[in-house]
């Protein structure tokens, strides 16, 4: 994807309108103009791999011993839990979009149903990084975001938290 977007942060509401500019820069740098567009984990995905291999797990065993009800059971849950945790984690991570610039901050959450939010730099009170141990070691991350007022927003499974810590100071 080659585009960024740009939101008039005095006028979003619920029906608010993005134009899409194409931004060569954003795809080397990160940056599109000065902002930075943050992007999902591929951690997002991990529950659903999780349920695969224990199931996938369960159906070879009870393959070997004979236990056709539980092979049946197991191959359901292959055919058709799966699928869904992976679509839905697909349309999680797609519907994610979280752009800071000089203007303020942007989000959008949802897929199929969009929340859209955004607030001025200056109503934001604090943007934190939080990683448990494992999520350290893949490389994701929970952003939080307080705005002033005591409103916040939590963002899971996001890469390069850190980054997003950064460039808001930078901003800020």
């Amino acid at each position: 994807n080659s585009a960024c977007i740009t939101v008039p942060f005095a006028r979003l509401t619920e029906s608010a309108r993005f134009e899409i500019l194409p931004c060569e820069r954003r795809r080397r740098s990160g940056r599109c103009g000065g902002s930075m567009r943050a992007k999902t984990h591929w951690s997002i995905y991990l529950p659903a791999f999780l349920v695969a291999a224990l199931w996938g797990g369960l159906a070879l065993w009870a393959a070997r011993a004979g236990a056709e009800t539980v092979l049946t059971l197991a191959l359901l849950v292959e055919a058709g839990a799966v699928p869904v945790l992976l679509l839905m984690a697909w349309l999680r991570a797609r519907g994610r979009v979280l752009e800071i610039g000089s203007q303020g901050l942007f989000l959008q959450t949802g897929m199929l149903r969009p929340v859209k939010l955004g607030a001025a730099l200056s109503m934001v009170e604090a943007v934190e990084a939080h990683r448990s141990p494992l999520q350290r070691l893949l490389g994701a991350g929970t952003v939080e975001i307080r705005l002033k007022g005591g409103a916040s927003w939590r963002l899971d499974d996001m890469a390069a938290p850190e980054k997003i810590v950064a460039c808001f100071e930078k901003h800020k």
